[in-house]
């Protein structure tokens, strides 16, 4: 091997280099055999140097220190990790596959409804608003009345204080689409805990903005509603009510209230984003999340008859993350071919593993005979969705369906890696009786009707019937 002089410069020996060869992910150093550094380097830069390096040239991070120096052979060795996770050994980093604002939104957002502590730290927050919006009559809600008033819009923000930071964390919630107060609202039960003029309990904003030539007009301006729905409206008025803006004020309000009727119970408060009424911090959470979370075009299709990693893999595999020989490519990572390691027909990307290559093409052809289904030559998920919706079988026998195609995928990928990195290759043969046995165990356990392995084998489309 010819060993280049670590004090001779590089491109006196290969010349200059080109955009295509540099890796802007990473840098790397090296000390020379004088002591001095030199860098920075990519990977793709060194890959090319690798002949003329000494076998034992130590590198290190440009975001390392020389105390992580490590071996440029193992720098530049790949190795994959839980047939997902490819990283260097030399760098304890991931390959990210997908964002993970992704991964929090709603499974009908697309994601997998993990939920962020964005929102759930907001909604507890929130939880205080409400406590004193609701007027809970506890000694906390009297602490804070008489301190700040009895309006929360009147209380300031510019306060050093944990409840103005509250009331601040509200206003930007607001100006980012999210109006907590918009979804308390008081309803009326008898009226007597409830102020005619200055609460919203009917419309969208206090009798006494709507009206406010009858408001000053009025000489109890603190009048509940019992009260002034117990006689006619200018019961309590200084004097009568004169044309113009204020008998076109009372005409619209005697209109308006029309329509109410008081009853024998307590006037509550009501948060319309539960269906309860009453505040819930993952309602509040949800509501959130779904405003500052991403969304995607469909929604995440969840089996609960097959484990959460299977239903993790597939949700990967519809948004194409896989580790497949062509993403990782994507990624930077340098192989050898991307052709399809079961295969070898075709460059290896998910829909290809799935539905193309001739391995999945016989599972999922004696998929299909097993269930007394017809089969189809599907090429990517798209083709696969429109022709499972139009198969005619009951939603719970479809359920059992959709799960056994998502075990099959989930062992074809598994089968797909021990091709690729098991010293002995596995066995075809026995891959659909996998199949077969562990969607049987797995549906079975979680099914509120138990059913015989012969069943499942001979009449798996009347299981739920």
């Amino acid at each position: 091997m010819t060993v280049l002089p670590l004090s001779s410069s590089w491109i006196d020996y290969i010349g200059p280099l080109t955009s295509d060869e540099i890796d802007s992910d990473k840098r790397w150093s090296y000390r020379d055999p004088n002591g001095n550094i030199h860098g920075l380097f990519s990977l793709a830069q060194l890959r090319l140097w690798k002949d003329y390096f000494p076998s034992d040239l130590q590198i290190w991070s440009y975001y390392g220190n020389v105390k992580e120096a490590i071996l440029l052979h193992n720098a530049l060795s790949r190795q994959t990790k839980d047939a997902g996770e490819i990283k260097c050994q030399h760098v304890g980093e991931k390959i990210s596959w997908i964002a993970w604002d992704k991964v929090l939104a709603s499974k009908k957002k697309g994601g997998l409804g993990v939920s962020s502590y964005f929102a759930l730290n907001r909604a507890l927050l929130l939880k205080w608003v409400w406590r004193f919006v609701s007027q809970d009559d506890s000694l906390w809600f009297r602490v804070i009345q008489a301190v700040h008033g009895d309006k929360i819009d009147s209380h300031s923000v510019r306060k050093v204080s944990i409840w103005s930071s509250i009331l601040k964390e509200v206003q930007v919630l607001k100006s980012s689409g999210f109006d907590f107060l918009s979804y308390c609202s008081k309803r009326i039960g008898d009226g007597q805990s409830t102020s005619f003029w200055k609460e919203t309990w009917i419309g969208d904003i206090p009798l006494c903005e709507l009206c406010p030539r009858l408001f000053a007009l009025d000489s109890a301006p603190n009048i509940c509603v019992a009260a002034k729905m117990a006689g006619p409206l200018d019961t309590s008025f200084r004097r009568s009510v004169r044309g113009g803006v204020e008998q076109q004020e009372f005409s619209d309000l005697s209109s308006f209230l029309n329509s109410v009727v008081l009853s024998t119970s307590n006037d509550r408060w009501y948060f319309s984003l539960s269906s309860s009424g009453e505040f819930s911090v993952k309602d509040t959470r949800l509501a959130i999340d779904d405003l500052v979370l991403p969304s995607h075009s469909e929604p995440t299709r969840w089996v609960k008859l097959i484990p959460i990693k299977i239903n993790v893999f597939m949700w990967r595999a519809r948004r194409g993350c896989l580790p497949t020989r062509y993403n990782l490519v994507q990624k930077g990572v340098i192989l050898e071919s991307t052709s399809c390691p079961v295969c070898f027909s075709d460059e290896e990307d998910v829909h290809h593993l799935l539905f193309r290559c001739s391995l999945s093409q016989e599972v999922l052809h004696r998929v299909c005979r097993w269930w007394e289904i017809d089969f189809q030559l599907w090429r990517s998920f798209s083709e696969w969705d429109e022709w499972f919706s139009s198969i005619r079988l009951p939603g719970s026998v479809k359920g059992f369906l959709e799960g056994v195609f998502y075990v099959a995928w989930w062992f074809i990928w598994g089968f797909r890696n021990r091709s690729t990195f098991d010293v002995n290759k596995p066995s075809r043969s026995i891959l659909f009786e996998n199949i077969v046995s562990s969607s049987f165990l797995w549906c079975n356990s979680r099914c509120s009707r138990k059913f015989s392995r012969d069943d499942w084998l001979k009449n798996p489309h009347l299981i739920s019937l």
